[in-house]
């Protein structure tokens, strides 16, 4: 069972993740807006994080900038892909406290 945070116990880089998934699929908006499992926002965390990474590497220009811009893509890809699932499956009701 995951644990529910107060809205205000979020952080900063977790509401930029969540406001990012919102944005990339306006269709789960109100469910990634009223989402607040401890889960829910590690996913909206790490894909702040992975947005960060691919801003930096699509500036690089280092050998490696393809792979990683490549990589990073994938990786955003499979947190939206999480992060719907996560809301479509229920699991923000079925966390919260009985």
């Amino acid at each position: 069972m995951h644990k529910l945070r107060p809205k205000t116990a979020t952080s900063a880089i977790e509401e930029r993740g969540r406001a990012r998934l919102m944005l990339q699929m306006p269709q789960h908006r109100q469910a990634f807006a009223g989402a607040s499992s401890d889960r829910f926002l590690d996913i909206c965390e790490a894909y702040e994080l992975a947005w960060n990474a691919l801003s930096h590497w699509s500036q690089s220009p280092a050998a490696e900038q393809a792979d990683r811009l490549e990589e990073y893509r994938a990786i955003l890809a499979e947190l939206e892909r999480e992060a719907a699932h996560y809301v479509s499956a229920g699991s923000e009701r079925m966390s919260a406290p009985v």
